[in-house]
C-alpha cells in the first residue's frame, strides 16, 4: 500500500504577478492606519493588511507602508500612528482609505472618528490601537515600521466581532 504521492507542479518564474497571486491566497485582517501631523496640520491615513501584531513584552506591532505612501510621510512627521482594525461592515471605508482619488480630507469626513493620544482612530472599528514608531526599516518598495503600543480601545461596531477581511483580491468576513 502507498501513500499519497506529490504531484510535481511546474514551478512558476518568481514574477511580481506570480507573487501577487500567491499571497491572494492568504486570508489577512483590514486594517486603517492613521496619523496626524505633529504640528497640528492635516490627518491622513489609508488601508492596510500587512499588519501584524511583533511583541507582547514589550507590547509592539509592525505595520509595511509603500515608500510613496502620504500615510507614511505623516508618520514620519509625528513618529505615531493608529491601527484601526475593520468589522465585516466595513468594507466601504476600506475602499475609501484605499483609493488615492479620494482626498485625506473626504476619507475622515466620510468616517465616525475620534482622538485617542493625539491621534484619529475609527469609532465604528472593532479595535483599535495607538502606537509610537520605534524603528523604521527600508523593504523594497515599502518601509517596515516597528512601533510601541501606547493604547488599546474597542470600537462600538453594530456587527459584533466579525472582522474584515481580504481574500484572493476581495473583501469577505470569517463564517
Amino acid at each position: 500500500m502507498s501513500g499519497p504521492t506529490a504531484l510535481d507542479a511546474p514551478a512558476q518564474a518568481a514574477t511580481a504577478q506570480a507573487f501577487r497571486d500567491a499571497f491572494a491566497q492568504l486570508p489577512t485582517g483590514v486594517t486603517v492606519v492613521t496619523t496626524g501631523r505633529s504640528d497640528g496640520g492635516s490627518l491622513c491615513g489609508m488601508t492596510a493588511s500587512a499588519v501584524c501584531s511583533l511583541s507582547l513584552d514589550p507590547l509592539m506591532a509592525l505595520i509595511c507602508l509603500n515608500n510613496d505612501s502620504r500615510t507614511l510621510a505623516g508618520i514620519r512627521a509625528n513618529g505615531a500612528f493608529a491601527l484601526s482594525l475593520l468589522a465585516q461592515d466595513q468594507a466601504p471605508i476600506a475602499q475609501w482609505f484605499a483609493d488615492t482619488g479620494i482626498s485625506q480630507a473626504d476619507r475622515f469626513a466620510r468616517t465616525r472618528h475620534h482622538q485617542a493620544d493625539a491621534l484619529p482612530v475609527l469609532s465604528d472599528a472593532l479595535a483599535w490601537l495607538t502606537c509610537h514608531v520605534d524603528q523604521m526599516h527600508p523593504g523594497g518598495d515599502h518601509t517596515i515600521v516597528t512601533a510601541t503600543v501606547r493604547s488599546i480601545g474597542a470600537g462600538v461596531s453594530p456587527t459584533g466581532g466579525r472582522p474584515l477581511v481580504w481574500h484572493q483580491r476581495a473583501f469577505t468576513t470569517l463564517t
